[in-house]
């Protein structure tokens, strides 16, 4: 498996040589990051367009989908108690980068492949310039939140939202590190207290994380590793 990751990794990196010379070290990101070339390159899927917003944050999310399931009820779904993921910033370099389209729909499933060599997912990172961490997502109780704590911004963008619609991963989604299957693309809006000018997130590119139907021969609790991108939207500067 390692030999695999690695050969995949080094495979990779030799296909991206061209522009690892030209990475700058990025600088603190501001609170609005004018993706205009960006945003026409947002992947395509039947979720409600963003009419009348502007493109702020994207951010790669390397992390778990967690779940749950009560004891001795094998037939019940799972339910869950949310994600957590750091989000790493995808968008300042992807704004100006030609392989743009490539990348958007390649770097989740890389990214996730090398989940169990942090060593090796950095240097990946690293060699992009998307090593600079925007902020984190995780739950506030069971509402979606995106604080971007890293963001040079007063005040930091913050984002509770409620999912608005989702849409099934395309068939040629990365399945996961044990196949388990991508989960959904969504759109979710503003779930009230938004702040530091964002208030809608499209989670995007989807890699791993799907839980099983039912909870047969699945424990109390557990994580399920998972990268997507979360394209971050706000009103118009």
């Amino acid at each position: 498996m390692l030999f695999s990751v690695l050969s995949t990794a080094a495979m990779a990196l030799s296909i991206l040589a061209p522009t690892v010379a030209a990475v700058p070290t990025p600088g603190p990101q501001k609170g609005n990051t004018g993706l205009t070339k960006l945003a026409a390159r947002m992947p395509k899927s039947a979720l409600p367009a963003p009419d009348g917003l502007q493109l702020k944050f994207v951010g790669l999310g390397i992390g778990t989908q967690n779940y749950t399931c009560k004891p001795g009820n094998d037939t019940a779904e799972p339910g869950t108690t949310g994600a957590v993921a750091k989000l790493y910033d995808l968008g300042t370099r992807l704004n100006t980068d030609p392989l743009a389209d490539w990348k958007i729909s390649t770097i989740s499933g890389l990214a996730l492949n090398m989940y169990d060599y942090p060593a090796v997912l950095n240097g990946l990172l690293w060699s992009q310039g998307y090593q600079q961490v925007l902020g984190d997502h995780f739950f506030t109780i069971t509402v979606p939140t995106f604080y971007l704590n890293k963001v040079n911004a007063t005040p930091k963008p913050l984002a509770f939202v409620k999912k608005n619609l989702g849409v099934d991963a395309p068939k040629s989604a990365c399945p996961g590190i044990k196949g388990e299957g991508a989960i959904q693309w969504l759109h979710l809006i503003d779930n009230g207290n938004s702040q530091g000018g964002v208030n809608t997130v499209y989670r995007l590119e989807t890699a791993g994380g799907a839980k099983p139907k039912t909870c047969k021969g699945m424990p109390e609790h557990w994580e399920v590793p998972y990268a997507a991108q979360y394209w971050v939207y706000g009103p118009a500067a």
